[in-house]
């Protein structure tokens, strides 16, 4: 029996136009001028006036154009968000209605690194032969659940959507997945119910630099990879910052890693696809292009893939 593979044929993204720059935050909070970007590498930041569920549409609809489908060809979908639009129910269900055909899905609430999970599960479905095409979406409105009057966690913050479509391929698309979780820690990300999201900086930067490190070491094992067999990491973007120390601490040399972050700040599950479309949009990566991607966060949580397009 020849074996299924999954691909990822179709990328997009969608940025609300509304945009916030750093000096308007830095303005309203007596913050010292310069010191966003200094300390993370963000310049400003989309804030929507849209619903999660809508950008999310929108994303989807860009993916399915970039991978010259239609929307009716998708067989499940799942949604990663940390910011839905309501408890109960889902956004599943209500960026379905997009599609308009009676299909599966589900969200997947597994901080920043949601996205790249959601990628894990959809391959197995793939490669079990039950799928096709499955859509994953990144839809964050991040700018209702922080408090702007606390800078140093909101300005981190913004609001967007990313998408992919992956499809049953004859060729390996994903090569490996590697995904963990941790109750420790749990604490340093967090937000309780009715209150703002609280972030310990600090303990979360720690994390984040050997979560990284751990999720391109353990995705290039699997897939029996050397460093120099992949033409672009794109990690999770959160802070520029982070991603010079993991260069720093690895000898991957920082030009390797995607980081978009000056513009779109951290949109959480959406980052990871945010910063795809990027580079696909600034040629970086291509078809046949060997594509490593990784994320961190609330859990705590890490995840990564790698890919040929």
């Amino acid at each position: 029996m020849k074996m299924s593979f999954s691909k990822i044929i179709g990328i997009g993204g969608y940025l609300p136009p509304k945009i916030v720059e750093n000096s308007e935050i830095e303005n309203n909070t007596n913050l010292e001028k310069g010191w966003i970007y200094r300390r993370t590498g963000i310049k400003r930041r989309h804030i929507a006036e849209e619903s999660a569920t809508e950008m999310g549409i929108k994303a989807l609809k860009e993916a399915a154009e970039n991978a010259n489908i239609s929307l009716k060809e998708i067989e499940y979908i799942f949604v990663a968000t940390n910011s839905s639009d309501t408890l109960i129910p889902g956004m599943a269900g209500r960026i379905q209605a997009a599609i308009g055909t009676e299909i599966g899905g589900v969200d997947i609430q597994a901080g920043c690194s949601g996205f790249l999970q959601a990628m894990e599960i959809a391959d197995s479905m793939i490669k079990s032969g039950s799928f096709s095409k499955i859509a994953i979406v990144g839809s964050e409105k991040l700018s209702i659940v922080v408090d702007w009057k606390e800078p140093y966690v909101s300005s981190l913050f913004g609001d967007g959507a990313g998408a992919v479509i992956m499809s049953k391929s004859d060729d390996a698309g994903i090569m490996a997945s590697y995904s963990r979780i941790q109750s420790e820690g749990w604490k340093t990300l967090i937000q309780e119910r009715e209150n703002y999201l609280q972030m310990d900086g600090k303990a979360v930067f720690r994390f984040a630099v050997s979560a990284i490190q751990e999720g391109i070491r353990e995705v290039l094992n699997r897939a029996n990879l050397e460093i120099s067999d992949v033409d672009l990491i794109v990690p999770h973007q959160s802070n520029a910052r982070i991603i010079s120390r993991v260069s720093k601490e690895s000898g991957i040399p920082e030009d390797k890693f995607q980081i978009s972050i000056s513009d779109h700040a951290n949109t959480a599950a959406a980052s990871v696809a945010l910063a795809l479309k990027d580079a696909l949009k600034d040629g970086k990566i291509g078809p046949s292009s060997v594509v490593l991607t990784v994320a961190y966060g609330a859990g705590l949580a890490l995840a990564s893939n790698v890919f040929k397009l």
